[in-house]
């Protein structure tokens, strides 16, 4: 399948500022213990903290399946091209009714998590702009993108609510929509 230029664009907008934490231009198991490092300063966690067990364990189940998934040539790093083909087929199989991998499903809860700072069930402005400009977003752009987030909501966005913004972002092709903007301003 091939993707349109929004959704490519989008796809390289993810892989560059969320998952490649570290800016070297792949995405290894180093980005997810750089990962593991910020979010876990937001949280206030410490390094024998359950929480912070759990998150590194967590965040090296999603490393592991995003790596059998897209990680074809098996050398211990998923490149953009790797990247992309894997999220080609991964949409041609959720538009044919099979669901998110599971590793991107995991994914998706620990990011709500990790955004839910205060722990009360809902993403709110701050929280959002917290995550946001720690993964190297600027202020002010991480505030429209929760402006376009938020509507229809009381401003709070619920896990239900995420894992929907969520879905979208990855399958849309519409740049309006609201899942567009999850992870900042979406690209041009």
């Amino acid at each position: 399948m091939a993707l349109t230029d929004f959704q490519l664009k989008k796809m390289e907008n993810v892989y560059v500022n969320l998952y490649d934490s570290n800016k070297d231009g792949i995405i290894d198991q180093k980005d997810f213990g750089d990962a593991i490092e910020k979010i876990s300063k937001l949280h206030h966690w410490g390094t024998n903290d359950e929480q912070y067990g759990k998150a590194k364990k967590t965040l090296g189940e999603i490393w592991d399946g995003l790596r059998a998934c897209a990680d074809k040539n098996k050398d211990g790093v998923v490149t953009l091209e790797e990247w992309i083909n894997m999220w080609k087929v991964t949409l041609e199989d959720v538009k044919a009714g099979k669901p998110f991998p599971d590793w991107q499903q995991k994914y998706m809860e620990f990011m709500f998590y990790a955004n839910d700072t205060s722990g009360d069930g809902f993403i709110d402005r701050d929280e959002y702009v917290t995550i946001q400009t720690s993964f190297g977003n600027n202020k002010a752009d991480s505030n429209k993108a929760f402006d376009q987030l938020s509507k229809g909501t009381d401003g709070n966005i619920s896990k239900e609510d995420f894992e929907s913004l969520w879905k979208e972002y990855f399958l849309s092709n519409d740049a309006s929509q609201r899942g567009n903007f999850l992870f900042g301003l979406p690209p041009q």
